[in-house]
């Protein structure tokens, strides 16, 4: 599977980036997505993603789009802040439009990742369930693998004493219950393990209160 690097040149080289500043924002990329303070919006999320990506692509219509929404969807995360989607979306629109890509492609790229923010899908555009299921997949993830994402997310809110981080994210937790589908482009057997992990998590949280 091809992992952060890969795809960028592979971008790069299909839409004729100059080099020089076709590096410079793979190393931009790089320098957030690595920074101390990130343990689970990380490199290693975004390369999950990409190698979601990989498989599927024979289903997906618009890859280039996804690509690019994958790489720029966590740009910008500050635990203080409720806007990080919408600066990554504004990050990518600039750095996209520095590369010369078509304003169609740079405003779709922009709409996906601000779809993150309260991941709302569009049932007409299965790329952008798809986009928006890999983005949650860590809920339906075995067991130990969502108790290691728990325990992640908790240090990237560490600022935060446990009685507000708890109610805070049983709320966050809650409003996945409440929807009537958490996924829609992966199976009934993601739905269902997602359910599981976020009422046992809900059920500590609970405890701890």
């Amino acid at each position: 599977m091809q992992g952060i690097q890969d795809i960028w040149q592979e971008l790069s080289d299909k839409y004729h980036f100059t080099s020089s500043l076709s590096e410079k924002i793979l190393k931009e990329l790089y320098q957030a997505y690595t920074h101390k303070k990130r343990h689970y919006h990380n490199i290693n999320h975004i390369e999950d993603l990409l190698k979601q990506v990989q498989v599927f692509e024979k289903q997906l219509i618009d890859i280039d789009t996804i690509y690019f929404a994958t790489l720029f969807h966590d740009f910008i995360y500050d635990v203080l802040k409720n806007d990080n989607e919408a600066k990554s979306a504004l990050y990518a629109q600039k750095v996209l439009g520095q590369l010369n890509l078509d304003t169609a492609l740079i405003s779709k790229v922009k709409n996906y990742i601000l779809a993150t923010q309260k991941h709302i899908y569009t049932e007409n555009d299965t790329d952008l369930q798809f986009f928006l299921d890999i983005d949650l997949a860590i809920l339906a993830s075995e067991p130990n693998r969502y108790q290691l994402y728990t325990q992640q997310i908790r240090k990237e809110y560490s600022i935060y004493p446990d009685f507000l981080y708890n109610s805070g994210r049983k709320k966050a937790l809650l409003s996945f219950l409440e929807r009537e589908r958490i996924f829609y482009f992966y199976k009934q057997d993601y739905e269902i393990r997602a359910r599981e992990n976020i009422e046992n998590e809900i059920f500590i949280l609970t405890k701890k209160s």
